[in-house]
């Protein structure tokens, strides 16, 4: 079985996110606080699992050795931990960081999902990793702000923000690290170069790979994604908390 955009797989990926999220709140809707916590530990518990499954699949199938891509640095693998954290501690930060961030790139992984279409077939635990995974942060993240977990104000946006803008660079170095000590093409938070068709191939387009000795980067890629990721997540915040406290003050 092979991917195909537009196509009955690509669009079960956009429309299963809602109809989980409403089977999941009428489900769990009268759960406790505390009920609700234990199942978006499991449901998060899960999607770590579907990771490490894949992760085993690459190991094996690349002859048992090492690749950058059984590091869970990548932006949507790092949410499952993210979401598991959050779920675990209550963390009010993280939370922000899970919704606000990690569910709109998972959403944008589903949308722009070009790199299906060089898997040679969907039926491995790293094609069902990559559908159901991205689903399920969409679907948790989701699910939380409908059931009171996120409750954010500016103060924990700007951590938030502060906290990914921080991730990506740090992940311009890591990937530099891997590429000169390990000699693996890692390509963590997208900050080497943007994935096939997504908006960021604008941004990166508008620079040129810069390289300071051995140490490479495209600057201007780079600056416009720490001003867009923010600028995105703000967005996400006035339409998700401030407009509907707005809308209810004035009606």
């Amino acid at each position: 079985m092979t991917f195909q955009m537009w196509g009955p797989i690509h669009i079960f990926m956009l429309l299963s996110p809602i109809a989980f999220i409403y089977l999941l709140h009428i489900t769990t809707r009268n759960y406790s606080y505390e009920n609700k916590k234990r199942v978006g530990i499991y449901l998060s518990i899960i999607a770590i699992l579907m990771l490490v499954l894949r992760n085993i699949e690459i190991f094996v199938l690349r002859g048992y050795k090492f690749d950058y891509e059984i590091v869970p640095l990548q932006i949507c693998h790092f949410a499952n931990f993210v979401l598991l954290y959050a779920f675990y501690k209550d963390d009010k930060t993280f939370f922000s960081f899970a919704f606000l961030f990690n569910m709109l790139m998972a959403a944008i992984s589903l949308i722009f999902a070009d790199g299906l279409e060089n898997y040679a077939s969907l039926i491995t635990f790293r094609g069902f990793a990559y559908i159901f995974g991205h689903i399920l942060i969409v679907v948790i993240s989701f699910w939380a702000y409908l059931n009171g977990f996120i409750k954010t104000e500016k103060k924990i946006v700007m951590k938030s923000m502060i906290l990914i803008d921080l991730l990506v660079i740090l992940s311009v170095f890591i990937n530099n690290f891997f590429r000169l000590i390990l000699n693996e093409a890692s390509n963590y938070f997208y900050t080497a170069k943007p994935e096939g068709g997504t908006p960021l191939e604008f941004f990166y387009d508008l620079g040129s790979l810069n390289k300071i000795g051995a140490f490479e980067v495209n600057i201007i890629y780079v600056i416009l994604y720490l001003i867009a990721v923010p600028l995105a997540i703000y967005i996400q915040y006035y339409i998700f908390f401030t407009l509907p406290k707005y809308i209810k003050n004035n009606k």
